[in-house]
């Protein structure tokens, strides 16, 4: 199967998958835009445009596809359709959560993609083997999507420390994921471990309530 015809099948195939996630969904008008584009591409590598030149309208019409995505759709997924064309494979973004469970899910989803593409199934000529990679990388990144929205309440590993300065007092905190330090007149106070999601107002009620680890006795 040439690249051609390897990329107008997936097109195809991606089509139909999104077409089914589309019934009953609340952006099913944009889902069904963005299969239009992809059946659209799989006609015209299938030589049922009148273009000269294939290849590189198949690609305008995928990009199209990836930013009629709607909020909810993973438009990297598009990018397994244009990888013959385009020698580049879709790849998940290192999120690098400061949660540990997050990090163990981005590693289970990271196995699970590769899983996927170690069995070749997409370079298959058989519709059902390739829908079935398509649909399972579809759902990796579904779930990637939703891991990197909890990363950004959660905080990241790479994360720079955000700074609380009260008014009033003499307090002071600075927050990393997982970890709050308090200050008061600039000693350090108190280490806390903090939930990865705590929010502003909790962080505020921890600077207002810490208290020392351990007593300083006064010369």
């Amino acid at each position: 199967m040439n690249q051609l015809t390897n990329t107008a099948q997936r097109a195809r195939l991606l089509a139909q998958i999104i077409r089914g996630h589309a019934e009953g969904h609340p952006d099913a008008k944009a889902l069904r835009l963005v299969a239009r584009q992809l059946g659209q591409a799989s006609a015209v590598l299938r030589g049922l445009g009148g273009s000269h030149n294939i290849a590189a309208r198949a690609e305008l019409i995928l990009y199209r596809a990836r930013l009629l995505a709607p909020e909810g759709f993973p438009p990297e997924v598009i990018g397994y359709v244009s990888a013959p064309l385009t020698g580049y494979l879709a790849d998940l973004n290192d999120l690098m959560p400061a949660n540990p469970a997050h990090a163990r899910r981005e590693r289970a989803l990271r196995a699970r993609r590769l899983g996927v593409l170690v069995t070749g199934l997409l370079h298959s000529s058989d519709d059902q083997e390739v829908m079935a990679a398509l649909a399972g990388l579809l759902d990796v990144h579904t779930e990637h999507a939703a891991l990197a929205a909890e990363v950004e309440i959660h905080g990241r590993a790479d994360a720079h420390p955000t700074t609380y300065r009260p008014h009033i007092g003499t307090r002071s905190a600075q927050h990393l994921p997982g970890r709050l330090t308090v200050f008061d007149g600039g000693q350090v106070l108190a280490e806390l471990h903090v939930p990865y999601g705590v929010t502003r107002g909790e962080v505020w009620a921890l600077i207002r309530t810490a208290e020392p680890a351990r007593q300083l006795v006064a010369a």
